[in-house]
Parts: C-alpha cells; structure tokens; sequence
C-alpha cells in the first residue's frame, strides 16, 4: 500500500513538472511598439504563469500589418485579439473563444475643431491629415468605409505605431484630425467627436484548436478571476477594462468579412 502511494505521488508530480515546463505562445493585438508592449503585457504573463503553471511567451508583431499577417499564417496556442482578427480566426482557423474584456469598443473620428455650420464633414476635412493605425486595424478601415468620395476625402496617415502616438500627432498639429477607440476617446473629452462607429466586441482571448481541452480550460479559469483581486488590477489598468466575460459569438458575426472581403 506504501509502495502504491509513493508511486502515485511520483506520477503526480511528474505530471506538474511536464505542465510547468511546457511553454505556450499568447499573440496580442499589435497596438504598441515592442518594448512598450513588453511592459504592458507582463502583469498579464505573470498572471497567467503563477495560474496555469505554464510559461507563456508573448508574441508582438511589429506593426499591424504583421499582427495581421501573423494571423493568416500562423496558429499560436493562444491570442488576445481585436473583435475582426478574433472573427476572422473563428471563422477560417477555427480557434475557440475563451472570454473578452467586457467593454465594448467604439471608433470616433476626432479633431480639434468641428466644421462650420452646414459643411459636411468631407468639406471640413478635405485634403486634410487623419491619423489612425495602419491597415487592417479597424480605425484604418473605418477611415476607408467614411471616406468614399475622392473629391472630398482627406489624406490618411498611418505612420503612428500606437494609439498615443496618434493622439500626440494631432497635439503636435501634424495631423488635423484622427480615428480612435473609445477607450482612448474617454481619456481626452475636450476632442470634438465628429463621427461615431457602431460597437465592436472588445478585445478577444481565444485558444487553438490544437490545444487540449485542461489546457483550455485552465487557461480560460485563470482569465475569468483577473480582477478578483488586487493583484491582478494592473491587467485590468493595461487593458484599459473592468473585467472579462463570456464571449457571444453571435457579436462575431460578419466582422471576418472585413478581412476577407478586402485586398489586405
């Protein structure tokens, strides 16, 4: 009876040893240069790791558009995602969502300054500078569905490698107007919103399909208690949320069109 219990204390802590020294890979929306990335994404990382046991390595592309490439090509274990990304590897890779942050996102079209009565805002901001990021990021599509009439259309300018970059691009006066969340929005009232989008699902965790359901699921139990503590605040401060929930795929639907409907 001994012998059976020692045995079986052995295999359960081989098991511990084989789940702690696995590594998994959490891709994240490329909405921050690399370094700065890093710094806002570790309390998530060392939350995850303390709660799942594994070593999570987190990928950052280096602009959108690789953010963007990343996700046609390649099948990490686990993403957190902007809604039309996590949409799109729904529907084409068949990754499985595990929760999202609970605020929904809207996109407004800012400036300093607001049209005069009666001018439309195409006549207010003709060969004008609008700041977003770069394609396929939703504020650079936004600008494209907006924007139709070539002869009333400002320039789009997508040089900003974050959204505070943006913002800091329309106080500095190089760019006369931008496209933004709403998160980043709230922080800035005195902004005159010119235009207002319809809302987005926020930001989406979602698992591979090749990950095993314990895995999924301890992945997805440690997400659900960010926030229960003050440990975790910070998670919530970097994300810019008051928590997660479940995920209504029904919110997903036709966002992959944006992506796959479109030359990107």
């Amino acid at each position: 009876m001994k012998i059976k219990k020692i045995l079986l204390m052995a295999i359960v802590l081989f098991q511990v040893q084989i789940l702690s020294a696995q590594t998994v890979t959490l891709a994240v929306e490329a909405t921050f240069p690399k370094d700065q990335a890093e710094y806002v994404y570790e309390p998530l990382k060392n939350w995850l790791e303390k709660n799942t046991g594994l070593s999570v390595q987190i990928e950052i592309a280096d602009n959108y558009y690789f953010y963007w490439r990343s996700a046609r090509n390649n099948e990490p274990e686990f993403t957190l995602d902007a809604s039309h990304i996590a949409a799109y590897r729904m529907q084409e890779k068949g990754y499985q969502p595990l929760a999202r942050v609970q605020e929904n996102t809207t996109y407004h079209l800012i400036s300093n300054f607001e049209p005069e009565e009666g001018q439309s805002i195409g006549e207010f901001l003709v060969a004008n500078r609008v700041v977003t990021l770069p394609s396929p990021n939703l504020g650079s599509v936004l600008f494209d569905q907006w924007f139709t009439d070539l002869f009333l259309q400002p320039e789009k300018v997508v040089t900003a490698l974050s959204w505070e970059d943006v913002i800091e691009q329309v106080f500095a006066q190089s760019a006369d107007a931008a496209i933004i969340p709403s998160s980043l929005f709230d922080l800035y009232p005195n902004f005159a919103s010119l235009k207002e989008s319809d809302p987005f699902p926020g930001l989406t965790f979602l698992a591979s399909p090749n990950v095993s359901p314990q895995l999924k699921e301890s992945f997805k139990s440690a997400i659900m208690r960010i926030g229960e503590d003050d440990e975790s605040f910070d998670i919530l401060a970097e994300l810019n949320s008051d928590g997660f929930v479940e995920v209504n795929t029904e919110d997903y639907k036709g966002l992959a069109d944006i992506l796959t409907k479109r030359m990107y």
